[in-house]
C-alpha cells in the first residue's frame, strides 16, 4: 500500500515544502521508524507525479534537519535519533488509520529490519562496523579535553576549524597521502556534502556546466541539480571515469571519485588521472577530487593524489571520517589551493559558523597521538578478512564471478553472468529470504545510456558483517536463485 501523500497543487505552498512536512509528520510519528530505507528519489517523484528536483531539496531539508541520513552505496535512511527540538505535527485521523493498516513496503518504501531482528536479515551494507569503534580511547580522551580544555565550549570555534585539527589532518595527509600541504589550506566541514556545498557556492551559477561521474553519487548529483547546474554526464568503467570521454569546451566543475569509484569501486590509474588534470586546466574548470574509500586500500600503494599531482592549483580534495569512525561524527575536511581559503571559509560561515568544539579536539588529539593509525589497523585486517571471505564464499557458490573494486573500500561489486537473473530480480529474490542486497540503480545517478552495468550488477558490502554471517547470506542467496531458477523453468 502506498503511502498517504497527498500534495494540493492548488495550494500556494510550494510542493517540496508540502513533501517535506508530510515525511516529517511520518518520521515523527514513527510511522516510518529509524533505519527505515526511503525510495530513490526519482521513483518517488514518478509515484507522485513531481519533478525529482522537488524530491531531491526536500529529501535533502530533511538530511540538513537530522532526519534522515544518506549511506554512501546504499541508500537514504530515517535516523537513528531525532532532533529533540522537534515537536509531533499533527495528522489527520483517517490517515494515521491508513497507516496503520500499511506495512510500509515497497515500492514507496524499503525497510531495513536487521537491527530490529538481527537473526532475521542478513544486510550486506558496506557502512562501518560500529562494534570496532575504538570507545575507551574515545571517552579518555573527551574526559581530558572536558577536564583540561573546556573553556572551549563557552565561544564559537572558528569557522575554519580548530586550528589542532586542521595541523592534525595536514600532518596525516603528508604521511600517508603523500600530499605536503599547510594547516592553513584546510577546511574542517561537517561531512564531505558540506564540502560539496562549499565548492557549489564557489564556483557554481545557473546553467553552469558540471562534469559528473555515470553513475555516481547520489548526493553530490542532487546538490548540483537543485542549483540549476547543467550536468554533463561522462561513463566508468571498472577502472573509474572514462577520460578520453571527457567533453571539449568550458566547464566549471568536476566532481570525481578516483580512489574507489562510488559506485563501482574502481581506482583511477595513474595515466587517467594526469589526464584529467590537464582536461580540467584546458576546459578552465576545478576538480573536486573526493576521497571515497581511500582509507581501506588492500593491496599495493594506489596511485597518488589529483591534489598531489595537480600543478595548476585546480583540485579541491575532500576526505570524511565518516567511513573509519562513523558518519555521526559527521566531520569531514576540505583541502583548498591558498587564494581558495578565505572564500571557503566565508561560505562555510554562512553555512554553519563553525563545527562543534569538543569533536574537532578529541578527534585532533585522537589523530596526534597515534591512535587514528592504530585503530585504521586494526579496522583494516577486519575488513580484509571479510572481504576475502565474501570473495571465497562468491566463488564456492557462483563459480567464475566478475568482481570490481576488491583493491579498496568497504563493498564489491558483483557483475551478474548473463545467463542470471537482472540485479532487480536478485535482489528481490535475495529479500523474499531476509538477505539485503543492492542494486546500481537503489539510490545511484546513473543513465542507462551511458552505463552498460546498470541492470546487471549487485552492490555487496562486507565490512558490517562477521564472516559466519558472509557465508550464510552468499549460501543463502544461491539457494534462493535455485529455487526462483526452479519455478521459471517449471
Amino acid at each position: 500500500m502506498h503511502l498517504p501523500i497527498e500534495l494540493d497543487r492548488t495550494r500556494q505552498e510550494p510542493l517540496q515544502n508540502q513533501l517535506y512536512e508530510q515525511l516529517r509528520g511520518l518520521i515523527l510519528t514513527h510511522r516510518l521508524k529509524p533505519n527505515t530505507r526511503l525510495i530513490a528519489t526519482r521513483f518517488l517523484a514518478e509515484q507522485l507525479g513531481i519533478s525529482r528536483t522537488t524530491v531531491l531539496l526536500a529529501y535533502e531539508r530533511l538530511i540538513a534537519e537530522g532526519y534522515v541520513e544518506t549511506r554512501p552505496a546504499v541508500g537514504t535512511f530515517v535516523c537513528d535519533a531525532l532532533p529533540d527540538q522537534a515537536p509531533s505535527p499533527p495528522i489527520n485521523d483517517n490517515r494515521l488509520d491508513d497507516l496503520q493498516q500499511s506495512e510500509l513496503r515497497p515500492p514507496l518504501l524499503q525497510i531495513r529490519t536487521e537491527r530490529e531482528s538481527s537473526t532475521a536479515m542478513i544486510d550486506f551494507w558496506g557502512g562501518p562496523d560500529f562494534r570496532i569503534f575504538p570507545l575507551k580511547t574515545w571517552q579518555k580522551i573527551t574526559q581530558h579535553m572536558l577536564d583540561g580544555h573546556s573553556k572551549g565550549l563557552s565561544r564559537p570555534p572558528p569557522a575554519a576549524g580548530a586550528p589542532a585539527l586542521r595541523g592534525a589532518i595536514a600532518d596525516w595527509l603528508a604521511a600517508h597521502r603523500g600530499m605536503v600541504v599547510d594547516a592553513d589550506q584546510v577546511v574542517v566541514v561537517a561531512g564531505a556534502q558540506q564540502a560539496y556545498n562549499i565548492a557549489a557556492r564557489l564556483f557554481l551559477r545557473p546553467d553552469d556546466r558540471v562534469v559528473m561521474e555515470s553513475p555516481g553519487h547520489i548526493g553530490a548529483t542532487s546538490l548540483f541539480e537543485s542549483l540549476g547546474a547543467i550536468q554533463y554526464p561522462v561513463p566508468v568503467d571498472e577502472h573509474g571515469l572514462l577520460t578520453d570521454r571527457l567533453p571539449g569546451g568550458p566547464a566549471s566543475l568536476a566532481y570525481v571519485t578516483p580512489s574507489h569509484q562510488n559506485p563501482i569501486g574502481g581506482t583511477l590509474p595513474l595515466e587517467r588521472r594526469e589526464a584529467l588534470i590537464e582536461w580540467a586546466r584546458q576546459a578552465g574548470a576545478y576538480l573536486i577530487e573526493d576521497d571515497c574509500d581511500g582509507d581501506f586500500r588492500y593491496r599495493g600503494m594506489g596511485p597518488p593524489s589529483l591534489k598531489s599531482l595537480d600543478p595548476y592549483g585546480l583540485v579541491l580534495y575532500t576526505g570524511t571520517f565518516s567511513k573509519t569512525l562513523g558518519a555521526g561524527l559527521r566531520l569531514g575536511y576540505m583541502v583548498l589551493p591558498g587564494e581558495l581559503v578565505q572564500s571557503a571559509v566565508s561560505a562555510k560561515t554562512l553555512l554553519d559558523n563553525g563545527s562543534p568544539w569538543l569533536e574537532q579536539m578529541v578527534l585532533a588529539e585522537f589523530i596526534a597521538s597515534g591512535e587514528y593509525d592504530r585503530h585504521l589497523r586494526r579496522v583494516r585486517k577486519t575488513y580484509l578478512e571479510r572481504r576475502d571471505c565474501l570473495i571465497g564464499a562468491l566463488r564456492m557458490f557462483f563459480n567464475d564471478v566478475s568482481l570490481a573494486g576488491i583493491d579498496t573500500g568497504t563493498y564489491l561489486s558483483w557483475r551478474l553472468a548473463p545467463s542470471q537473473p537482472s540485479a532487480a530480480q536478485v535482489q528481490e529474490v535475495a529479500r523474499s529470504r531476509g538477505i539485503g542486497v543492492y542494486t546500481i540503480t537503489d539510490d545511484h545517478a546513473a543513465r542507462r545510456n551511458d552505463f552498460r552495468w546498470a541492470d546487471n550488477t549487485l552492490l555487496l558490502g562486507y565490512s558490517s558483517l562477521e564472516e559466519r554471517q558472509i557465508r550464510d547470506g552468499i549460501a543463502g542467496l544461491a539457494a534462493a536463485l535455485r529455487d526462483h531458477r526452479r519455478v521459471a523453468i517449471g
